[in-house]
């Protein structure tokens, strides 16, 4: 049973909604009725409700000021808003501020309503499984101090959302470098599989005993691990002092007494200078990039302060880059893929381009040359895929490369048997038209005016040479720049969806699914997989 609150100033509204559904048979009792968000307030300290169902414009306080309110006071309900036709920027207001749904008032159907509520109920007992969840981990952990600390300076430099108030409000553990200068460092074995890192006998919690052996006292000292073959050490400037060393030489020295132990040498980055657990996270964040820069050239020890990873490719483009790779398959060079791969991954190299950066541009040259020419067809499907996925998954160049030659040579090019060319200058300016315009409404109609073609004739030409219908291309590109904005952290579909040109969301969602195979918040915890395994 979870308890309803309504929330909105006209009568006939409340009235509406509590007739529309038997409300307790659905286990969603209204507890309450306000008319504006201060008589609100009162009521939700009152009654506690589980849901609160508000209208976003009324007097004295409106809907959004009263989400503002129940942030502020840390409410752990959830909310639906209701509005009226054209506030859109409002709902969109709502939503950042954490509703989870809106419903038009006018158009409100009982069906709607059900799953609404229902849609409510399920991330409220989400939210209490992962709550009693959390309490029992407590209960769990605190046999053993250290291992819940360590536990909690994982959660904090781990998880974005874990925010520096947290950690210092904490006060089952003790910080120790609340206020010292100190350094970080980044302590990770390049492990191939979980059987080699047993073979060397590579214990993290030994690694950790070490360090802390290290320091004159554990209060100039802070470990944790991050996973299974990383562990993080933070340690004050005074205990560096103390060695009468620099980070450099104490990183030296750490690499020195873990190779006593193990064949396996570790790749250690270092931070600068920093102070306080704040400070403390971006650097962790800065040497836990920086080492990344391994996968080009193997170098064990890593200042975070000499590495700038990019994020972009500016020398080139994928559909330039494409272009070239299409046009030298016409050599018949067995060579060919190697020797073009090897340049271009020499080249991010050597402008420190990051390592997902460029696995995610060539799995999006592997996706758009056979869309960009009818000569060009994916031999073995199956492999094909694989290969892409294990670019993804490579730990250094030299796997990537073979990889993705692996994959270019899935790909074959046929024997020119008819002259389509003449509108190749046309078509790209329909496939640039589509790049610039996918936020807006496309027609068919539209972008064959673009191109002073007909209807019929666009449609047939495109389907010609670039392998598919001219609907599905502008769903590959919305799809393609969706996928991106979740990954910048666009958590509402409705909003990804409107971004790029589609007003339903459902219908969003749906084509997400059957374009990646999974629904847009599985993508997200994928791709998030994929990077932390990089």
């Amino acid at each position: 049973m979870f308890n309803v609150l309504l929330v909105d100033d006209e009568p006939i509204v409340k009235i509406a909604l509590r007739t529309m559904i038997d409300w307790d048979k659905l286990g969603f009792p209204i507890c309450g009725t306000a008319s504006d968000g201060m008589e609100a307030l009162a009521l939700i300290e009152q009654l506690k409700p589980d849901i609160i169902i508000t209208d976003l414009k009324m007097p004295n306080m409106d809907g959004l000021q009263l989400m503002r309110e129940l942030n502020e006071r840390q409410y752990k309900g959830k909310v639906i808003v209701a509005s009226n036709f054209g506030e859109f920027e409002l709902v969109r207001e709502a939503l950042l501020l954490g509703a989870i749904d809106y419903m038009l008032k006018i158009s409100i159907k009982t069906e709607d309503l059900i799953s609404q509520l229902h849609k409510a109920g399920k991330l409220l007992q989400e939210q209490q499984h992962t709550l009693q969840e959390q309490v029992t981990r407590e209960q769990f952990i605190q046999s053993n101090l250290k291992s819940f600390k360590s536990s909690v300076l994982k959660d904090y430099f781990t998880n974005a959302d874990f925010d520096i108030a947290h950690l210092l409000q904490n006060d089952k553990i003790q910080l120790n470098l609340i206020s010292c200068p100190s350094f970080l460092f980044y302590i990770t074995f390049d492990l191939a599989d979980s059987k080699q890192q047993s073979n060397n006998n590579i214990s993290i919690s030994f690694i950790e005993n070490m360090l802390l052996d290290l320091a004159d006292s554990e209060n100039e000292i802070e470990t944790f691990q991050t996973n299974i073959n990383s562990i993080v050490a933070m340690v004050s400037l005074e205990q560096l002092k103390n060695y009468q060393s620099e980070p450099l030489v104490f990183v030296q020295r750490i690499q020195k007494l873990i190779l006593m132990y193990t064949t396996v040498e570790p790749v250690i980055a270092y931070s600068n200078e920093f102070t306080g657990y704040e400070e403390a996270k971006l650097a962790y964040q800065a040497c836990k990039e920086a080492i990344t820069i391994h996968f080009y050239n193997h170098n064990v020890i890593i200042s975070s302060k000499e590495i700038a990873l990019k994020h972009d490719i500016a020398f080139t483009n994928y559909v330039d880059y494409s272009a070239v790779i299409i046009e030298r398959m016409t050599e018949n060079d067995p060579t060919v893929f190697k020797t073009e791969l090897k340049a271009l991954t020499d080249n991010c190299k050597q402008n420190n381009i990051h390592p997902l950066t460029l696995k995610n541009f060539i799995i999006k040259c592997l996706d758009y040359i056979p869309l960009s020419s009818n000569r060009v067809y994916i031999r073995d499907p199956e492999q094909f895929e694989l290969s892409k996925k294990n670019i993804l998954h490579s730990k250094d160049s030299q796997a990537f490369l073979n990889y993705a030659v692996h994959a270019f040579e899935c790909l074959f090019l046929t024997e020119k048997t008819t002259e389509v060319t003449v509108y190749k200058k046309e078509i790209v300016d329909v496939i640039n038209y589509i790049e610039e315009r996918y936020k807006d409404k496309l027609t068919l109609e539209t972008i064959a005016n673009y191109v002073n073609f007909s209807e019929n004739h666009l449609c047939r030409v495109f389907k010609e040479q670039v392998g598919t219908s001219l609907i599905n291309y502008i769903n590959h590109v919305r799809m393609g720049r969706a996928a991106d904005l979740i990954m910048q952290g666009y958590t509402y579909m409705k909003e990804v969806a409107t971004l790029v040109g589609i007003s339903d969301q459902f219908y969003f969602s749906r084509l997400f699914k059957k374009h990646f195979g999974v629904s847009p918040t599985e993508y997200k915890a994928q791709q998030l997989q994929l990077r932390k395994n990089v």
